[in-house]
């Protein structure tokens, strides 16, 4: 009997400090693949592991494309992917490969009340990306530069505005890509 009482004592006064230390740790590489080791397409790499606004973000790969998600400690500390309404789902992916001719691979997609842009700068003229989060209403995209190229994240509270428009522009921002074509004088 004393030993179990000993052993309980152990385990209340061994818990918190666990649980303490737990939280205290940042996110790593091998927490991502942790995670996602029976996802059906396997983590190939791991891009990104950053603090942005407050919240920890990873971009990383799997065969057939790049995926960012927002990290999130659970009660014991442990690190899990989880968007903004408690999925345990990521934000927004990409198709990978990227084909070289296109200046910009990018997606966008709402989870609850909160829009996501995603993408990845394959022209290297593009220094600046603008998302229209509201109609008429451009918002500059945040750069993430990595080892493995330069990626634009972009949040927007409400709905995804259609027909999505993001747009790059050069240093000096002239335009040189939209995902939204003009319409050409004489052809409305």
């Amino acid at each position: 009997m004393k030993k179990l009482v000993i052993g309980i004592a152990i385990i209340i006064i061994l818990s918190p400090i666990f649980l303490m230390y737990n939280h205290k740790q940042q996110p790593t590489e091998d927490d991502v693949f942790k995670y996602t080791k029976n996802w059906s397409a396997r983590t190939e790499e791991v891009y990104l592991l950053r603090k942005i606004d407050g919240e920890w973000f990873t971009i990383f790969r799997d065969a057939n494309s790049i995926k960012i998600a927002r990290l999130e400690q659970n009660w014991l500390g442990y690190w899990m992917i989880k968007n903004n309404d408690g999925s345990k789902t990521t934000l927004s992916s990409i198709a990978y490969p990227t084909l070289p001719e296109n200046e910009l691979n990018w997606s966008a997609g709402s989870r609850g009340k909160t829009s996501h842009y995603f993408g990845q700068i394959t022209n290297p003229d593009i220094k600046k990306i603008e998302v229209e989060t509201y109609r008429d209403s451009f918002e500059d995209a945040l750069i993430i530069n990595t080892e493995y190229g330069e990626f634009f994240l972009s949040r927007a509270d409400g709905e995804l505005v259609m027909p999505v428009n993001i747009r790059g522009l050069t240093e000096t921002g002239k335009l040189i890509y939209s995902s939204v074509k003009p319409i050409k004088e004489g052809m409305k």
